[in-house]
């Protein structure tokens, strides 16, 4: 994923692909969690013209006053945390969440009891690669860019355009 999440041309394209899918939901801000999918999130947030907010995984003194959340991850089943600044979101809010991948939906999931707790609306998720093969996904309701199939006996990785996109 780093060799995509990184690259400023794939990046600045997905930007504007995953913006486009929600340029008409009223947008206050675009949410994701500190990962890989910052770039991206910051690409998408700069194209709708909106502040990018990122949770955090661990507190930082820095930044006062926390809300913090437990939740369960959609790919490994641990309980693990979030935390946002209760200066950095209005209540009310409309945010989307953009990821860099997806596989059960866990993070996702965690976002919206986060954006909750901030009496906020999740109106939307962008992902650039949602795994498919995962059998069960805590969200149903998303945008993915492009889907992963596997990876076959000699190590290739297949992906195709979701189906949004072909």
């Amino acid at each position: 994923m780093t060799d995509v999440m990184f690259d400023p041309h794939v990046i600045s394209k997905a930007g504007v692909i995953l913006a486009s899918s929600f340029a008409d939901k009223d947008i206050d801000y675009v949410v994701t969690v500190e990962t890989k999918g910052i770039p991206l999130a910051y690409e998408v947030a700069k194209n709708l013209g909106v502040q990018l907010i990122t949770a955090r995984r661990d507190t930082k003194i820095t930044e006062g006053s926390t809300v913090t959340i437990n939740y369960v991850s959609g790919t490994s089943g641990r309980i693990q945390q979030m935390s946002l600044s209760k200066k950095t979101l209005k209540p009310h809010s409309r945010c989307i969440f953009i990821d860099d991948f997806m596989k059960g939906g866990g993070t996702a999931k965690g976002i919206v009891d986060l954006l909750g707790e901030f009496e906020s609306e999740l109106i939307g998720i962008g992902i650039l690669i949602d795994n498919i093969g995962s059998e069960k996904k805590l969200v149903t309701d998303y945008t993915a860019i492009v889907d992963f199939l596997g990876v076959n006996d000699d190590g290739e990785i297949s992906m195709i355009p979701s189906e949004k996109f072909r």
